[in-house]
């Protein structure tokens, strides 16, 4: 088990344009027990940049999958198998 309490789990796809929002919203929270767990679904964007400068900064704990497309329902099972907290809670990336 990890040693957060809560994993804020976001499924993503092609949604770099908004993903700023969601990560300036998470590093501005002063509860910091928590782990944000992203599986991208296949995006073709740049996501995948953009997770790991934000893994690079230190700020707050991140997880980041990368899957082939296959759907939001399949995005959020792996959400489910890899979190490792005692609380899952989803935040969409909008």
């Amino acid at each position: 088990m990890s040693d957060k309490t809560i994993t804020v789990f976001t499924p993503t796809y092609n949604r770099g344009y908004i993903l700023p929002n969601l990560y300036n919203s998470l590093v501005n929270q002063t509860y910091k027990n928590f782990v944000w767990l992203i599986v991208d679904d296949g995006s073709t964007d740049n996501t995948k940049v953009m997770v790991e400068e934000w893994t690079k900064e230190g700020k707050i704990d991140i997880e980041y999958y990368y899957q082939e497309n296959q759907g939001k329902q399949i995005a959020m099972n792996l959400g489910a198998e890899k979190c490792n907290t005692e609380l899952f809670d989803t935040v969409d990336s909008d």
